[in-house]
């Protein structure tokens, strides 16, 4: 359920071997018989500071097993995060944050199914609450799914929602946790928002606060785009906006300009036969079609796809309206800032653009009807 994508751990291996003394003791599953175990890691520094893959540098320590028992020597370097590698091909590893000076104890009951907690600092202890908490939730996400194809909405979001309210009250009851700017990525990007922009001292303080930063810049630039999306329906609906003009091919050859059907409404279909929503929303449009007859014209405008399959896929879908194919052009959809498809627009007799919408969304007829009264 982790909502932000952090950076992969590869590129220049460099082996190591831990030195005497320890600050981390590993406490493996009572049936593992291995001599030694793995231990990985790369300095956070370097992962938010690398300006490619090849900057990464993961080191590997190599640990002597003893009584069910290994140590590990952390990296003076500075904070890191660590993987210790299971004897067996597993989907998740147990890992762990630390810097210079920490004391930790892991302890593994089990590596498949992973079950597994790090004591020993305030970062560590939160974390291993917080999953506590979690874990069960995003189990029970992942059984619901697993268990079927179809699978419900309705269930589907009351897990959801149970995940992000156990997120909410760790927050709330931890205000000075060092766990929280890591924990909090798995909140969407207003909920995070609202918490990053008041996270305390303590927890700006954190090991871990470049992951928040890095997330925050993302649902910065999120927001400004959806602001923007937001601006630009603001001035299609206040139909100041001229709709981009267009000369292109029909069915026949004929070369067709949206000029030729100025002072009538016009409704333009953005669409490909690729496209399983734009295929779904036919009877709709086509019921529109029937029911406003001379009222407006439909114009069909195919595009990303070849001629031979725009011609294929008309006389399969058995398409009434005018039909025009753009094919791979790209310009055509830019002008009209198409973001998706399939994409309806609403030009008005004065050629003015009054409505964009994107996907198949049943209030575009709604507002078709407001409008060819």
């Amino acid at each position: 359920m982790r909502k932000t994508i952090l950076l992969p751990l590869a590129g220049l291996l460099l082996a190591s071997c831990s030195s005497d003394g320890s600050d981390v003791t590993i406490t493996l599953p009572k049936d593992f018989s291995e001599k030694t175990i793995v231990v990985s890691h790369v300095t956070i520094d370097n992962v938010f500071n690398a300006k490619s893959q090849d900057d990464l540098k993961v080191i590997y320590d190599t640990l002597e097993v003893k009584d069910g028992i290994a140590r590990l020597k952390l990296d003076p370097a500075g904070a890191a995060r660590y993987n210790i590698e299971p004897p067996v091909m597993t989907r998740t590893e147990p890992d762990f944050y630390a810097a210079p000076g920490d004391r930790l104890d892991v302890t593994i009951r089990e590596f498949d199914p992973l079950d597994y907690d790090v004591k020993g600092t305030v970062l560590m202890d939160d974390l291993t609450a917080i999953a506590s908490i979690t874990r069960p939730i995003q189990q029970e996400y992942v059984n619901l799914v697993n268990a079927s194809e179809n699978v419900s909405e309705e269930k589907a979001k009351e897990i959801m929602d149970r995940y992000d309210a156990a997120i909410k009250k760790f927050v709330a009851e931890n205000p000075k946790s060092p766990a929280l700017p890591f924990v909090i990525l798995d909140l969407s990007g207003d909920d995070f928002k609202k918490v990053y922009d008041n996270l305390t001292p303590e927890a700006k303080n954190s090991i871990l606060m470049p992951y928040a930063e890095l997330y925050n810049s993302q649902v910065v630039e999120m927001q400004s785009e959806r602001n923007a999306e937001e601006e630009r329906k603001a001035e299609v609906a206040s139909g100041k906006i001229t709709a981009p003009g267009f000369t292109l091919p029909d069915l026949a050859g004929k070369k067709v300009s949206l000029s030729d059907f100025k002072g009538k409404w016009v409704v333009l279909d953005f669409w490909g036969s690729w496209c399983g929503w734009c295929v779904k929303g036919f009877p709709a449009l086509k019921g529109a079609y029937e029911k406003y007859g001379d009222k407006i014209v439909v114009i069909g405008i195919d595009c990303n796809e070849s001629e031979a399959e725009w011609r294929a896929g008309v006389e399969k879908h058995k398409i009434p309206w005018i039909n025009l194919y753009n094919g791979h052009d790209k310009k055509l959809y830019q002008d009209y800032g198409i973001e998706g498809f399939p994409t309806k627009a609403i030009i008005n007799p004065e050629g003015k653009l009054v409505d964009l919408t994107t996907g198949e969304d049943p209030t575009f007829y709604d507002r078709l009807a407001s409008f060819v009264k």
